[in-house]
């Protein structure tokens, strides 16, 4: 399976949302594990997740002038730092890395 996949795509959004909201990472592994079984448990999708994480579409540049006003906007509109979102997506690899190793799919 290639991190293009949408199932891997679907693995690596749903670990990296999960972090971003605030699941411990035993309440992410469940989730995702439900997802692969009810997916019928595809062979390489951990890994391909774990790769997906790299090709996840990321916010677009904005220029230094106007990372202040994006700030405010972001804040006032509930959505997370740039650095939650790259925090959450780091752990989401990690993660999803440690799941295909204890799941022998590698």
């Amino acid at each position: 399976m290639s991190p293009n996949d949408q199932t891997a795509q679907g693995l690596a959004t749903m670990a990296s949302a999960g972090f971003e909201f605030g699941s411990t990472p035993e309440q992410v592994a469940h989730d995702v594990l439900a997802m692969w079984e009810h997916l019928g448990r595809p062979e390489g999708a951990f890994e391909a997740a774990a790769a997906a994480i790299a090709v996840l579409p990321q916010r677009p540049e904005v220029p230094v002038d106007l990372q202040a006003r994006r700030r405010e906007f972001e804040q006032a509109v509930g959505i997370n730092p740039v650095e939650v979102e790259l925090a959450a997506a780091l752990a989401a690899r990690e993660l999803l890395e440690s799941v295909a190793r204890t799941c022998g799919t590698r």
